[in-house]
């Protein structure tokens, strides 16, 4: 909510109460529904405190026109300030094998029991190793081909990460975009990854990453060789 962008793609905050209201009373009229289950702040807003947007959220659970609140791109101080005037039930922020920077707030969410909604699990779809630099996105939608990890030097940067998820694959009979999946979904039982799909194949695919098993000693063995690498992700933050 609050959110838009412009021409060249930045974006457009704004979570002031009234707009706020203002988009879920349209949300709920396009939806045509009473009440949303989980309505996020899609991005912070500088200008806006923590404690008014949650002030906001708190009336709006009242009223029941939505059921819970989450936070998007959410850091631990405005978490907790936040969550001390209406509780949260989740935030969703980038994670994936090559985009581990939010991984200090992991305590903060077993700390007050809050889901952690990962977008861009896949890291826009290069852990599948389905795409290399040659590769021709269509649609001026699709924006990956200006990405880091898409490029040249970055893909090259990445090719350890990848050889590492090629044989897993083979030791696990399973794809390497599943393999990536299941390393945070057998990491914590709160993370909820949420990657794009646009067949049906990818989506039954997906599905199918919630069977695959990694022990902790699996995990932290992947952790262990990802602390060693160094990657050109897009999210603006450095992969370690």
């Amino acid at each position: 909510m609050g959110v838009s962008h412009n021409a060249d793609r930045s974006l457009k905050l704004d979570s002031s109460p009234e707009t706020i209201r203002r988009s879920v009373e349209g949300s709920l009229k396009k939806l045509g529904t009473d009440y949303i289950d989980l309505y996020y702040q899609h991005r912070i807003d500088p200008k806006v405190e923590p404690e008014t947007v949650a002030e906001a959220m708190a009336e709006l659970i009242k009223e029941g026109k939505i059921r819970y609140w989450g936070i998007s791109e959410a850091t631990e101080e405005y978490l907790r300030r936040a969550n001390a005037i209406c509780p949260v039930t989740a935030i969703e922020n980038r994670y994936s094998m090559m985009a581990r920077w939010h991984e200090t707030i992991f305590p903060v969410c077993e700390e007050l029991n809050i889901a952690y909604v990962a977008f861009s699990p896949m890291a826009n779809g290069f852990l599948t190793g389905k795409y290399t630099p040659g590769t021709k996105f269509e649609g001026s939608q699709d924006y990956r081909a200006s990405m880091p990890q898409y490029t040249e030097e970055g893909f090259a940067k990445a090719k350890e990460l990848l050889d590492m998820l090629t044989k897993m694959a083979i030791e696990k009979n399973a794809t390497m975009g599943q393999l990536s999946l299941a390393w945070m979904i057998n990491k914590k039982p709160y993370i909820v990854p949420i990657p794009g799909s646009r067949k049906i194949e990818r989506l039954k695919e997906n599905f199918e990453a919630g069977n695959i098993v990694l022990t902790n000693n699996e995990i932290a063995v992947i952790d262990s060789k990802l602390d060693t690498m160094d990657f050109e992700v897009f999210g603006g933050h450095s992969s370690k």
